[in-house]
Order: C-alpha cells, then structure tokens, then sequence
C-alpha cells in the first residue's frame, strides 16, 4: 500500500519547486529520491513508486525548476549549476523529514544532475545512485544550424525555446502512452539556446570529473537507445570512482527503461544492486 503526499520547497535562489511522494506503509527501508529528465516531470514516476513502495521504499520526486508544476520558463535555465544546487536542497529536505538511509535516482538530463550534484557536493549522505539512461552526450540528431546557431543565441536571445527534437515514439514502445504524453499539459518539448550550451558543458564536466564520484552505483543503459548518447555513458561508468558499480543494458529497450519492455527486469536489478548493499 502507498500513501501519496504533494508539497512544495524552496529552491536556489527562492524558486518554488513542486515535490511529491509514495510513501511505504509497513517495512520502511529507506528513501528513493527521484530526479526525473528533460520535458517530463515527477508524476510520471507514480508506477514506478508503487512497485517500490511495494518492496518497503519511500519515493520522494521533484519537478526540476522550468518543468512540471515547478517555477521557472519552460526549457531555459541561466546556468546548469542551478539543477544541481536546487537537489542539493531537495537532499537536505528529505535527511531531515525522513529516517533510515536514502538513495539518488536519477533518469536520463536527471542522470547528469545527479552526477554533478555529486561531484560539486559529495555523497552528502546517500548509500547508493542509480543512474537510469543518462544523459552525458546527445543521440538525437540535432540540425547542423540549430546545432552551429545554438552559441551564438546562447548570448544573444538565452531565453528563445525550440523544439527539443525527442519524439515520444523514441522514449519507449507503449503507443498508448504516446497519446498520453501529447495530451499531457504538464510536458513540454522546448529546449533554449542556452539550457543546449548548458547542458553540453555539463557533459563534459561530468565525465570529467566522474572519479570524484564514489558511493556504489549501478548504471542502466537501454539497448536500442536514440535519445542519449550510450558510448559518452561508457565512458562515464569506465571514469566512475566508486569502488562498487555496475552497469546493466536492456537490449529491447528504449530510453525509457522503467516504461519499456524490460521494466520489470530493471526493477529487479535495482531491487537485488540495493539488496547486495545491504539497504
């Protein structure tokens, strides 16, 4: 069974950022926080929490600033930092509102904040991270003069949004969901010139830096992957500093591994990675 509770924290520099949890009626194990990716938002995790609730985990989620019911202009961001500092105050929220150990989730552009959360802040506390389908590099092909126009407007119009270039048939192989998602108002699919230049940097740093990293982590990457760039997740886990890791490709799936075909198996490895830990 699963109680769900909405409410709202404050974020770096005083945005409001919307959270949600699941929480586990008998046998509490711990805290799953979750940080979901680019255009989506935390209501979209409401299966995934109930399986987990289900195993005795808590799920707390938040809507990144500019997504969901959070604060901030769809798609713009003025620096990639602020993600990272904003789930540092969602961390610092749930060590005081929950007990036992907790553990960072973080799916796809919520991958990349995970990692750089940790990179700029330490463990902070956490047992464990799971990154499903990271974002450390691009597979969706993007225009050679959005790409190439992408720096300069960056200074110029920082806030001008297009098109993302995700298409829902690229997340996973649900139709049903396809529909859903088009009719979401919640989603969106604008990304500005500068959240690109942004995030590219980003890419970087965290691949960079990944050995600075070193609470135990598993990394699952989905087999027939277009929305990420699964070589730069190769050499981000191959980079990772934690002494405990692994990683996990789910060959039928997309990039949305906890949706797709390969769903129950991806919770069970999560389930046995949290197990071996003994979380």
């Amino acid at each position: 069974m699963s109680n769900r509770f909405e409410g709202s924290i404050e974020g770096y520099r005083d945005i409001e950022l919307f959270t949600q949890s699941w929480r586990s009626s008998d046998n509490h194990k711990g805290t799953l926080i979750v940080t979901h990716g680019i255009a989506e938002h935390s209501d979209c995790y409401h299966d995934f929490a109930g399986f987990f609730n289900s195993k005795g985990w808590d799920v707390f989620a938040w809507d990144l600033r500019g997504h969901g019911r959070s604060e901030g202009q769809r798609g713009y961001i003025e620096s990639f930092d602020y993600f990272e500092q904003d789930l540092r105050k969602v961390i610092e929220f749930v060590k005081t509102e929950k007990e036992g150990p907790y553990v960072l989730f973080g799916h796809s552009m919520g991958g990349l904040i995970t990692a750089k959360n940790l990179i700029a802040y330490g463990a902070q506390g956490a047992s464990a991270v799971v990154f499903s389908a990271p974002a450390f590099g691009v597979g969706v092909e993007v225009p050679f003069v959005k790409d190439f126009a992408a720096g300069l407007l960056a200074n110029l119009t920082p806030r001008l949004t297009l098109s993302n270039e995700i298409n829902f048939e690229d997340l996973h192989h649900n139709a049903k969901l396809h529909e859903e998602y088009k009719k979401d108002p919640l989603r969106h699919d604008r990304i500005s010139p500068k959240l690109y230049v942004e995030m590219q940097q980003a890419f970087q740093q965290g691949i960079r830096f990944a050995k600075n990293i070193e609470i135990p982590a598993l990394v699952q990457l989905a087999g027939q992957e277009k929305v990420v760039n699964n070589e730069a997740t190769q050499v981000f886990y191959n980079s990772l500093g934690s002494k405990t890791k692994k990683l996990v490709s789910y060959t039928d799936s997309y990039h949305e591994i906890y949706v797709d075909l390969e769903k129950e198996q991806a919770q069970k490895d999560m389930m046995e990675f949290l197990q071996e830990l003994g979380l």
